[in-house]
C-alpha cells in the first residue's frame, strides 16, 4: 500500500474544515496542516511539505487563495487544488493550480478526486476517468505524459 497523500486544508469556514478532514481522513489520507488566510497557508505548506494544497478562493481577512497559490507556484513537489464555489471562475489560467473541485461536494466527488490525483501523483500519467467535479487545468494532464 502506497504511502498516505499528505494534505494541507485552506478554508476559512470551520464546518467545511472539518468536513474535509473527516472525509479526507476516511478515504485514508492524512491532513498535515489547516489554513485560515494566505499568510498563514503559505506558512503551514512550507512547514509540512504536503502532497497536496486544497485552497478556497475567498479566505479569512480579505485574504485570497490565489495569493496563495501564486506564492506556492514554484514549490513542485505540491500539487494546489482550488475548492470552491467559483469554479467557472477559471478559464485557462489556474494561476499556478492544476485543478478546481467545484463546491458544494459530495463525499464521492472528494473520495474519486483523491484518488485521481493520487494517480497524477504517485503513478503518472492517471488511469482513471476524470471525476465528476474535478476540472483540470488546461494541459496538464499533456504535462503528465497523458
Amino acid at each position: 500500500m502506497t504511502e498516505p497523500l499528505r494534505i494541507v486544508v485552506v478554508e476559512d469556514e470551520a464546518l467545511i474544515v472539518m468536513q474535509l478532514e473527516i472525509l479526507l481522513e476516511e478515504a485514508g489520507h492524512e491532513v498535515v496542516g489547516t489554513a485560515v488566510s494566505a499568510r498563514d497557508a503559505v506558512a503551514v505548506a512550507r512547514r509540512t511539505r504536503p502532497d497536496i494544497v486544497l485552497i478556497d478562493l475567498q479566505l479569512k481577512g480579505g485574504s485570497s487563495g490565489l495569493d496563495v497559490a501564486k506564492d506556492l507556484a514554484d514549490e513542485p513537489a505540491m500539487m494546489l487544488v482550488f475548492l470552491t464555489a467559483n469554479a467557472s471562475r477559471f478559464h485557462d489560467d489556474f494561476a499556478g493550480a492544476v485543478a478546481v473541485i467545484a463546491k458544494p461536494f459530495s463525499e464521492a466527488i472528494i473520495g474519486n478526486t483523491m484518488g485521481f490525483l493520487e494517480e497524477c501523483i504517485r503513478t503518472p500519467p492517471p488511469v482513471s476517468n476524470l471525476p465528476l467535479g474535478l476540472r483540470l487545468a488546461p494541459g496538464y494532464l499533456d504535462s503528465l505524459g497523458g
